[in-house]
């Protein structure tokens, strides 16, 4: 007798997570490791797993989301294997297969597809959005000028090529929706003229970086407060999947976009700074352009919450006032 399996998405959680453990176990069977514990850890965008091996070593396991790709994953691993070689950088390093490869295509029955899957060193402490500190920021400017350093230096295979934030919507395949009709009741003429000319303002800005003398190197692309981890005041960082063919702004323009409301803003910032430039030179060079930065990526999350929010109105007004005010800033 033929048992159909349910589809996936008809599953319960706890049903959902025993299918995607089964993957997991799959995946593993590249790698010469005796895994005793496996555990569901998280799922946000991707699906992650913690492991204990024989040996007592703390692992995570990663199953990709489909909204990534295999070139971002592979140049994610590859940089995290440099850093993690090359570099007194704490970063979550890529455990390779037996072969010597660090992604695994796996499937298993009651999962569709065939699914991307890394596995790596488990990363401890707590997100830095708990300790919010003048020193950690001061520590996590060093960090962040130690990883562009080593960027300066290291270059991806010629046949890996990350994405470059060189327009408001960089994501490959991003749905842009303010101007459709079926949202035009989040977006009525005047929030779509408004979202123009801040999409036209940063896409100025954002592809004139891209046309300077000054080669972009290979950028986090999403550094934040949950992606940066302390333990014993020591500076580690995480997730590096949305890794970007950019420039350093770049990279603190997106850390500090999340901590504008902070009371102690000012401060962090200074600190950071003064961090940072105990290595490389501050590469901003006007507050323009980091408000700029800010409310490219305020403009692509209004337009992205639009069509993944189920009451995204809240949101969206909150960020057009922030938009607007920009405007009248820049002129």
């Amino acid at each position: 007798m033929v048992h159909h399996l349910k589809p996936l998405d008809t599953l319960t959680q706890q049903a959902k997570r025993r299918r995607l453990t089964s993957l997991a176990k799959n995946a593993l069977e590249n790698y010469d490791l005796q895994v005793t514990q496996i555990r569901f850890f998280r799922q946000e965008t991707n699906t992650l797993f913690r492991l204990i091996t024989s040996a007592g070593e703390s692992l995570v396991l990663k199953i990709y989301s489909e909204d990534s790709t295999a070139q971002e994953n592979l140049a994610e691993v590859t940089w995290l294997n440099a850093l993690s070689r090359e570099s007194e950088i704490q970063v979550a390093a890529p455990v390779p297969r037996r072969d010597g490869q660090f992604l695994t295509h796996a499937q298993v029955d009651g999962v569709p597809g065939e699914h991307l899957c890394a596995l790596f060193h488990w990363v401890p402490g707590r997100p830095l959005i708990h300790q919010m500190t003048p020193i950690n920021y001061f520590n996590l400017g060093k960090t962040v000028a130690a990883l562009h350093k080593h960027a300066q230096s290291f270059n991806l295979p010629q046949d890996i090529q990350p994405k470059r934030w060189d327009q408001v919507f960089y994501y490959p395949g991003e749905l842009v929706v303010y101007h459709e009709k079926q949202y035009q009741h989040l977006f009525p003429p005047e929030r779509v003229i408004l979202l123009d000319q801040v999409v036209h303002e940063a896409n100025n800005l954002l592809s004139s970086l891209y046309h300077t003398d000054q080669p972009p190197i290979i950028i986090h692309g999403d550094l934040h407060p949950w992606n940066i981890h302390i333990f014993h005041k020591q500076i580690y960082v995480l997730d590096f999947e949305d890794v970007l063919s950019g420039y350093p702004i770049q990279d603190i323009a997106i850390l500090l976009y999340y901590e504008q409301d902070h009371p102690n803003f000012h401060n962090l910032v200074k600190a950071f700074k003064q961090g940072y430039c105990q290595t490389l030179a501050w590469p901003v060079e006007s507050q323009r352009q980091l408000e700029t930065l800010w409310a490219a990526r305020r403009a692509m999350f209004v337009n992205y919450v639009a069509h993944t929010d189920p009451d995204p109105e809240k949101f969206i007004e909150s960020r057009c006032l922030l938009l607007q005010t920009f405007l009248d800033r820049v002129g």
